[in-house]
């Protein structure tokens, strides 16, 4: 297959991916036993699977006020992307709960999930659930983008929450070079300002 012609197969998988409010309801409402506290955290701090399947209890840290954070880095279980893809990201209130009442309070928060293990889980939920069809664990993380896009989140904001390259200058100098990147304080209103439906 030419480049061009994979490239473009390529972007209109990617745009059929996104989960829509209606398809998100569904996939929290069946409430499965193996993915559900994973695609909370992919929709609510836009991670990658493999990102939240090396999770570690140890990568949480409290702020006061401010709540709970994760840090996401390299660690046993899994690498990164990219350096982009290191960073903080604060939990919901949501997360925060999850961690409290059904996570692991040391090692692995989910310790019988591979990446592998979630592809063909959520593949079993779109077969289970046919309006889900086009979607993909991933588009967790792009429902997540969407949701700061559309409550006006500047993009290098939520560049810095997702682990992306920034955009915030074209020769990336003044930013890249003297900034300190937004604070714990927005990066927190950014995350609380998400509404999943149905919770």
């Amino acid at each position: 297959m030419p480049v061009a012609v994979a490239r473009a197969s390529y972007q209109c998988l990617h745009w059929q991916c996104l989960l829509t409010d209606k398809q998100v309801s569904v996939l929290l409402a069946t409430q499965d036993r193996v993915l559900h506290s994973a695609l909370l955290f992919g929709l609510l701090t836009g991670m990658r699977s493999g990102e939240i399947c090396g999770l570690m209890a140890e990568d949480v840290t409290a702020k006061g006020n401010l709540g709970r954070f994760v840090s996401i880095k390299p660690n046993k279980v899994r690498l990164l992307k990219s350096k982009a893809a290191e960073r903080e990201v604060p939990l919901h209130g949501i997360l925060e709960h999850l961690l409290d009442t059904a996570l692991p309070k040391a090692g692995r928060l989910f310790p019988y999930l591979t990446v592998d293990k979630v592809v063909k889980r959520y593949a079993y939920l779109r077969r289970l659930h046919p309006e889900l069809h086009g979607t993909v664990f991933h588009s967790t993380r792009k429902w997540f983008i969407t949701q700061c896009e559309r409550t006006g989140v500047p993009e290098h904001f939520t560049a810095t929450l997702v682990g992306h390259h920034s955009a915030r200058s074209a020769n990336k100098l003044t930013y890249g070079l003297y900034s300190a990147g937004i604070s714990d304080a927005q990066k927190r209103d950014i995350v609380e300002g998400v509404r999943v439906p149905g919770l």
